[in-house]
């Protein structure tokens, strides 16, 4: 992006997850891409925090109006909690700039598809927070589905596990997501909706599913989930997910099947992730353990990135949706991945209340 002046970015919510970005805004900035502009919280703690991971925004505010109103903001990221998305997602939609939003889209489905129609209604530049497209393992085995090197795929098993995400559990905490009326759903919607991405993402959109889900710990949304998913391509998958009491893990596992190959990949949002692992079997061959060092050095050297000090895949995220503002191009993951994501997920739970399978037809459908 030589030549071109550095986005003004403003960020709304400065919590866990926006922390996390304003560290990212802040190698964006020594990268020369951003400039960080404004930030909104109402929690003057959180404001602070995300201000020195950021390297210093210009202006703190309470309101996130202000950020969105701000002449000097070009480019909006929203990391608030999820009830939080559609409002604010319409008044940047209104300002005319570009926006990220982070997942999930909104607690319930038919707000998902009104922030999907407004973006597309709208022509603005819009990207949806599905950091683990950027993940090299992921990319991977993307490559191995694209390449049919190993033949056609024809099922998967996707486990994803996590400490709850509350203050019951982790003391200190934010506890919204263990609240329906907030989040909308729990481990399924708030965590597995990467999990619902990626695999829409690798085998196309979901035809059929069906679902369970239980809640253990006793809050309104639901802690463990299953649902078996059978894609438009004919290939079948079954996704099991969890929030649980083992504080400090979370872990995302792929084990996809081909006519010729089996492949088993485990990965964290984090950079370098000790859970990372890649294993690929041909047939009447040894298991080949892959290289992890190596493979992400060539996706990075893909990326054009020479930094070596990146610690979270939301940076690569951020750092793909402000080049794409920045050259005028469909940012991508977009709102309309976002809504196929999401329908998959909603047919879950829509099976899981129902007792039986769910078509994702009618209101379910994707342009």
């Amino acid at each position: 992006m030589a030549g071109k002046s550095p986005l003004g970015v403003g960020l709304i919510g400065c919590g866990m997850i926006g922390q996390v970005h304003a560290a990212g805004l802040g190698q964006l900035v020594e990268d020369g891409d951003v400039r960080a502009v404004a930030a909104a919280d109402l929690s003057e703690e959180a404001r602070n925090n995300a201000n020195r991971n950021a390297r210093g925004f210009a202006r703190l505010h309470e309101d996130a109006q202000a950020v969105i109103d701000d002449p000097e903001v070009e480019a909006v990221l929203i990391s608030s909690p999820t009830a939080t998305h559609r409002d604010l997602l319409l008044a940047v939609l209104e300002a005319g700039k570009p926006v990220l939003c982070e997942k999930p889209l909104a607690p319930t489905f038919p707000v998902v598809r009104e922030m999907h129609d407004a973006v597309v209604a709208s022509g603005v530049a819009a990207q949806v927070g599905f950091h683990s497209r950027f993940h090299f393992l992921f990319n991977k085995m993307r490559d191995l589905v694209q390449s049919g090197e190993l033949g056609a795929p024809m099922g998967y098993v996707l486990r994803e596990d996590q400490y709850w995400p509350t203050g019951d559990v982790v003391p200190g905490h934010s506890s919204w997501r263990s609240d329906r009326k907030q989040a909308g759903g729990g481990a399924l919607l708030e965590h597995t909706i990467h999990g619902a991405d990626v695999a829409s993402w690798l085998f196309g959109p979901a035809r059929q599913v069906f679902g369970r889900t239980r809640s253990l710990f006793g809050y309104d949304v639901e802690d463990v989930a299953a649902a078996t998913v059978e894609h438009e391509s004919g290939v079948i998958g079954t996704f099991v997910t969890v929030f649980n009491g083992v504080r400090g893990r979370e872990e995302r596992r792929l084990e996809v099947f081909f006519e010729r190959g089996a492949v088993e990949l485990t990965a964290d949002f984090v950079v370098g992730a000790p859970e990372d692992g890649l294993m690929i079997q041909r047939p009447d061959e040894p298991a080949e353990h892959v290289d992890l060092d190596a493979l992400r050095a060539a996706h990075w050297k893909t990326l054009g990135l020479t930094r070596t000090d990146v610690l979270f895949y939301l940076y690569l995220g951020a750092r793909a949706w402000v080049q794409s503002v920045r050259a005028g191009t469909a940012p991508s993951p977009s709102f309309g991945d976002a809504l196929a994501a999401h329908a998959l997920v909603e047919a879950a739970y829509r099976s899981a209340a129902s007792g039986d399978p769910v078509t994702l037809d009618g209101d379910l459908s994707l342009p």
